[in-house]
């Protein structure tokens, strides 16, 4: 004889309301992990800009840079949309700073209804006047 208790099908309503919290949890933490990544991708790609376009002249700096931020973009399998990239020179000359920016993919992630996140990356670098093959302008 089966003992009768007032616990039964309890299980199944806590797994009812224990599987959608867990699985918002992990798509949180991918979420995370996901922008934490790309956060360190997009700087690096800054990195790599303002280090091409210092070695430019300075007529070639922007798509120097835009070249290289592109290229690591890619390489790094990192698919950002609508990204940009801005070069700026000090007025002295001496450093070139490279902003990227772009759109954080949030494919796959939908439950979460998170807006897509715009991630930022500067670096400056000083321009090597012994390997620019130009003239400064100034």
């Amino acid at each position: 004889m089966r003992p009768t208790t007032v616990d039964r099908g309890s299980a199944t309503s806590e797994m009812v309301l224990v599987v959608p919290v867990a699985v918002l949890l992990v798509l949180f933490v991918a979420l995370g992990g996901r922008a934490g990544e790309s956060s360190t991708a997009v700087r690096h790609a800054a990195d790599q800009g303002a280090r091409a376009a210092s070695m430019v002249s300075f007529d070639r700096m922007p798509e120097t840079a835009e070249r290289a931020v592109r290229d690591d973009l890619a390489r790094s399998g990192h698919v950002c949309s609508d990204t940009s990239v801005a070069v700026a020179v000090d007025p002295s000359g001496r450093l070139v700073t490279v902003s990227v920016e772009c759109i954080l993919d949030t494919g796959g992630l939908g439950p979460l209804g998170s807006t897509m996140g715009v991630l930022r990356g500067v670096s400056s670098e000083t321009i090597d006047r012994y390997r620019a093959d130009g003239v400064d302008p100034r």
